[in-house]
Parts: C-alpha cells; sequence; structure tokens
C-alpha cells in the first residue's frame, strides 16, 4: 500500500524547477527509498484498519500522513525534503518526553503555534548546511552564502508571524489531493473535503509550508538560489488526540 500526493508524483517527473530543488537537496537520504515507501504503508495501513474506533483512525491517519505529504506535496516538497525530522512519523517525537535531537539543543529558531483543534506545537529548526549536487543540470547555481542567508532568516523574525499560514492552506486545498492506495489497487483519499480530513495535520503542514515560502522569499530577493541549502527540524505537539 503506498500514501501518495498525485501532485507532487507530477512534480517530481515533470516539473524541472521542483525536480532541480529535490536533486539538489543537502540530504537526499529523506527521499522516499523503498524502505521508506514500506513503513509509511506500515503506519497508514494500520491507521486505516476497519476495527478502530473513528476518533483513533484519524488521529493515526494523520500521524501516517504527514511524512508523505511534506515530503511529496504541494509548496512544501523541497523543505521537507531537507528539514523533516523523520524520527517524529515512527512515533517518538509528538511525546512531551522525548529528547530534542542534540542539534535542537541550540536550535536557529524556535517557532511555537496552536492547533485548531486546541494542541500545541514547538517546532526547533537549524542545523543549515550547505552541500548542492554535483550532477545537478547545467545552468542551475548555487552559492554557499545563500547557507548564511537561510540561518539569518531563521535567527533574526518572527518565523510564525511572517508565514502566511492562512494562504498556504487555502492555496494548498484544490491543488493537493492526497490519498491512501491500498493493495488491490483501491484508493481512499484524505484531507480537506473528505472524511478522513484533520485539521490539525492542516494546520501543522501549512506552517511549514508558509514559514518555507518566506524564507525562499529572503534568500532569493538577495539574488541567491536555494539549491544545495539544507536543514533540519524537530517538533513537540500536546494536546492532540493519540
Amino acid at each position: 500500500m503506498n500514501t501518495t500526493n498525485t501532485d507532487g508524483l507530477r512534480g517530481l517527473d515533470e516539473d524541472p524547477d521542483l525536480d532541480r530543488l529535490l536533486g539538489a537537496a543537502a540530504r537526499p537520504s529523506t527521499g522516499l527509498t523503498p524502505e521508506v515507501h514500506s513503513r509509511l504503508a506500515a503506519m497508514a495501513e494500520s491507521a486505516m484498519a476497519p476495527d478502530r474506533p473513528p476518533h483513533r483512525r484519524r488521529a493515526a491517519l494523520a500521524a501516517a500522513v504527514l511524512a508523505p505529504v511534506l515530503l511529496v506535496g504541494g509548496a512544501g516538497a523541497a523543505f521537507a525534503a531537507t528539514m523533516v525530522d523523520w524520527s517524529q512519523f515512527w512515533g517518538t517525537s509528538t511525546s512531551t518526553t522525548t529528547e530534542w535531537q542534540a542539534w535542537a539543543e541550540e536550535p536557529d529558531a524556535i517557532v511555537t503555534y496552536s492547533l485548531p483543534g486546541g494542541g500545541a506545537c514547538e517546532l526547533r529548526l537549524g542545523d543549515v548546511t550547505y552541500s548542492p549536487d554535483p550532477d545537478r543540470p547545467d545552468g542551475v547555481e548555487a552559492d554557499p552564502r545563500s547557507a548564511d542567508a537561510v540561518r539569518d532568516y531563521l535567527r533574526a523574525g518572527d518565523l510564525f508571524t511572517e508565514a502566511d499560514v492562512e494562504n498556504a492552506i487555502v492555496s494548498g486545498r484544490p491543488v493537493d489531493e492526497n490519498f491512501i492506495e491500498e493493495d488491490d489497487g483501491s484508493r481512499t483519499r484524505f484531507g480537506y473535503g473528505t472524511e478522513n480530513y484533520d485539521a490539525d495535520v492542516e494546520y501543522n503542514m501549512a506552517v511549514k509550508s508558509a514559514i518555507q515560502d518566506r524564507m525562499t522569499e529572503y534568500v532569493e530577493g538577495r539574488g541567491l538560489p536555494m539549491v544545495g541549502v539544507g536543514w533540519l527540524g524537530q517538533e513537540k505537539c500536546t494536546g492532540v488526540d493519540e
């Protein structure tokens, strides 16, 4: 069973800009390898198990779909490929008892925000690196000063206040078509407008997408490309269904 975003997959195959950004990501190991596909499929299958109570299924589905949607979905694709703390999707990072990773003890930015359902999240961003793909297409420029610009942005402002989260939600709804594909080929849609909609998941993803948008505007507004710049993120959310 595969967890898929159709627009993201089309982008990977046909959108040269998205392909360029993902190909230049500093940590290509976070891509959709067979192992990641397998683990995501297992989580999604557990989330959609018919014998689970509806509210438990929704909560589990939210945790399961967050990783693939962030990786291949809409405007957040390049952001997720470089910064997502994948361990959170294996059931570790959403607990308040989880330790912060070493880099997150002294992050470049800490973002706190409330979720529609009453929960709250703390997102830490940092460990900025510069590692462009040496085999990137001709004409795709990279500049080490871009990493410095990303650090400057993370350290200087109020990231959540500057991020246009509502716009990220509204603009993402009509273009992101998400579904879980079962072994028999049938598909179960999730996201806004379906019975498998979780406003907390949507909002959480939109926060990251909106931060990425503003960061890109900041860096590219200084005449620098985002190619080859990577960073990490780790978050802890409380007050959500488990």
